[in-house]
């Protein structure tokens, strides 16, 4: 088994399939859908492109179910059905061998072990939302039995990060704790790995998005916290200069005070707060993206999001 898969319910239930003796073949991923609007004018040639979004992908996973006799066969198929078919969506990740399973040298004396890198381990940090698409069957050859499972993404057609910005903030990135990984856009520069910021009129911050997928608030997960506002007399604003979104508050802030932007959702100490705003909301482009503070001397900003992948 070179190939296995993960599962992460809502309930907090976890499991792989290969600690229950479920050979997974495959891990197909399908690129997103594109889903085009066009119109054709009353006697032209031409249509007009009114843009396009992302449709539902789809990820297929083949398997071979393995009883250990002809009466753990249903058993084996029942348990299938119990773990799988979930009216509430679910998270997967990929796991893969990084070599092919095989033995080690060893020496006469030692015990047999297998060589290294052979184990399933996930894929970096990436994960999908899904929920089962098709109906499938196993067809039985004795003691085995062969099927596919196809889900179908949910809420977003992306893979996310587990992690989000604000575990770098906190442990910086390392391999061992499986958020991070490689194919994942993150740079080894320091300045990557800061996600709050003491941000001081006049001068520029960045906020790196290691996605390749923009990120807007009402669309993608994305929390701002302003807290410790210095020198505000009449507003506050937070500026994206990469892609001109902003964030205005058109009340003056206080020390004391901490606003959160969670989403299309805005609270100022806990309180609903969106009426005292302009109502705009900061957006985040892939890369990098550079921000500047104003109606104020200085203030605490942080930033927390997964980033997203096609």
């Amino acid at each position: 088994m070179t190939i296995d898969i993960q599962i992460n319910k809502a309930n907090g239930e976890s499991f792989t399939f290969e600690q229950y003796g479920i050979i997974v073949k495959d891990f197909v991923v399908s690129s997103i859908p594109i889903d085009p609007v066009y119109a054709k004018p009353e006697g032209s040639d031409r249509r007009v492109d009114y843009g396009a979004t992302y449709d539902a992908r789809t990820i297929k996973v083949p398997f071979e179910a393995r009883a250990h006799d002809l009466h753990d066969y249903p058993l084996l198929r029942d348990f299938l059905f119990e773990k799988i078919l979930d009216k509430e969506p679910f998270y997967i990740r990929e796991m893969r061998r990084a070599k092919k399973l095989a033995y080690a040298f060893v020496d006469t004396n030692e015990a047999p072990r297998m060589m290294e890198d052979t184990e399933n381990s996930f894929i970096g940090g990436k994960r999908y939302l899904v929920r089962l698409q098709n109906v499938f069957e196993l067809e039985q050859m004795e003691l085995d039995g062969e099927g596919e499972l196809i889900f179908e993404t949910t809420d977003l057609p992306f893979a996310e990060s587990i992690g989000t910005t604000q575990d770098i903030q906190r442990n910086g990135i390392s391999a061992n704790d499986e958020l991070w990984g490689f194919g994942m856009g993150l740079e080894a520069v320091d300045d990557a790995l800061i996600y709050t910021h003491n941000a001081i009129a006049g001068n520029t911050f960045r906020i790196f998005n290691a996605g390749n997928v923009p990120i807007h608030p009402f669309e993608q997960d994305l929390k701002i916290t302003i807290s410790n506002v210095v020198g505000s007399t009449e507003l506050f604003q937070l500026v994206n200069l990469t892609n001109g979104s902003r964030a205005r508050i058109n009340v003056p802030l206080k020390n004391t005070d901490e606003v959160i932007y969670d989403g299309p959702n805005v609270t100022r100490n806990s309180l609903t707060f969106l009426r005292d705003t302009r109502k705009d909301f900061i957006e985040l482009s892939p890369g990098w993206n550079s921000f500047q503070i104003y109606y104020c001397d200085r203030a605490t900003i942080a930033f927390d999001f997964p980033f997203y992948y096609q």
